[in-house]
């Protein structure tokens, strides 16, 4: 593991929206794809390769030290799991944007990456100007998921309306504000912090707004957040 203290930011310059080249921190257990990304990110001036960790124990002392703005996470290290990370992101001070980078296709483990908090999901083999696309999206606060699943998700909306009036009307005001903050990448936690109610109240809110939007799952219920947020008119 690379000293961290090596790299660590300037005094005061942690706040979102520092300047600055986006900061990177690569989690992989594969000495070769840890070289290949970083000359890839650091091949782009608004990108920066700040450290690298190949455990989760590694990773959770990086992300501590280093404040990365974005992860770049494996799910498979080894003996261990990306999920493992993904789960000890409650008890950690810092918590960065994470991009889960896995060789498993996004049906698999797109959803449980996105329910643990991930802000986007894709795969090894995507071109990388994708991949730097992706890391551009969820560094500048949105969400990213392939065109595939925003295809799978419309179309499934799209199924539901035609059955009758526009779905999206019969939800609650607190399942369409739920709606709203999910399309401003908000996680499930900071959601429930800015609606001032329990973590489970705001699950429960979801549970609702699949079953009424007809979606199967947090990456599609994402996915129409981020889709409607977009969409909206401005005032």
């Amino acid at each position: 593991m690379p000293d961290l203290k090596s790299d660590l930011p300037a005094a005061g310059s942690l706040a979102p929206g520092r300047a600055g080249p986006v900061r990177i921190l690569l989690v992989d257990d594969h000495e070769v794809v840890r070289i290949g990304l970083r000359q890839l990110v650091d091949s782009h001036s608004d990108l920066r390769v700040c450290g690298e960790a190949t455990t989760v124990a590694e990773a959770r002392a990086a992300i501590d030290v280093l404040k990365p703005d974005v992860v770049l996470l494996d799910l498979t290290l080894g003996e261990e799991s990306g999920f493992d990370l993904l789960r000890a992101f409650d008890t950690l001070s810092y918590t960065p944007r994470v991009l889960v980078l896995s060789m498993f296709d996004e049906s698999l483990y797109a959803d449980d990456a996105l329910a643990l908090g991930a802000r986007g999901y894709t795969m090894k083999d995507v071109p990388p100007e994708d991949l730097i696309r992706a890391i551009r999206t969820i560094a500048g606060g949105a969400v990213y998921l392939s065109d595939r699943l925003a295809q799978r998700v419309m179309r499934r909306v799209a199924a539901g309306r035609e059955q009758g009036p526009a779905a999206h009307e019969a939800l609650t005001p607190r399942e369409q504000e739920v709606i709203e903050l999910l399309g401003e990448a908000l996680t499930t936690r900071e959601i429930a912090a800015r609606m001032g109610t329990a973590v489970k109240t705001v699950d429960s809110h979801k549970r609702n707004i699949c079953e009424k939007l007809g979606l199967e799952s947090a990456a599609e219920l994402l996915r129409y957040a981020v889709i409607n947020s977009r969409q909206r008119p401005r005032e």
